[in-house]
């Protein structure tokens, strides 16, 4: 199985009145979001569903992403923070149908965790970069880092 994390793009500050959840990409964010697209799309990647954190900027580069691909985009809480886990992965995969290649858009610190805990090896997952991590079955320490993208230039 193939799973790309995806951190969400640059998201505003939060605003008197507003909660974390609700804060929108910047602009930076949109031109972020598009690059990210256009570098998967122009890498071929294919994935069956792309699920993000409900939290706003992640659904927010979530969906350009999914559209890209030509697949659903679903929510899903454990992505919302502080749940991802190989488990919450595990569980989530299944409750899919287990496809072969997933995108879930989340948040930090919790995508730089789930890597260290799958592979053993520590990443920063800066906003809007991608990795890649094969698992024959996803466990903890079993699986391998394919690819890891940073941020583009803007």
């Amino acid at each position: 199985m193939q799973i790309y994390l995806l951190r969400h793009a640059d998201a505003a500050e939060q605003g008197p009145g507003q909660s974390d959840a609700e804060r929108p990409l910047t602009d930076r964010g949109i031109k972020q979001t598009a690059e990210v697209v256009a570098w998967m799309t122009g890498h071929r990647v294919r994935a069956e569903y792309v699920v993000a954190s409900p939290r706003l900027r992640a659904m927010q580069t979530a969906e350009p992403v999914a559209d890209g691909l030509g697949v659903p985009m679903l929510t899903d809480y454990r992505l919302d923070g502080g749940r991802l886990t190989a488990q919450a992965v595990v569980d989530l995969v299944d409750e899919l149908g287990s496809p072969e290649t997933v995108v879930l858009v989340g948040h930090e610190p919790d995508l730089s965790g789930l890597v260290e805990e799958l592979t053993g090896g520590h990443v920063q997952m800066r906003k809007s970069s991608v990795a890649a991590i094969w698992c024959e079955r996803i466990r903890a320490g079993r699986c391998t880092l394919t690819l890891l993208v940073p941020p583009r230039g803007t």
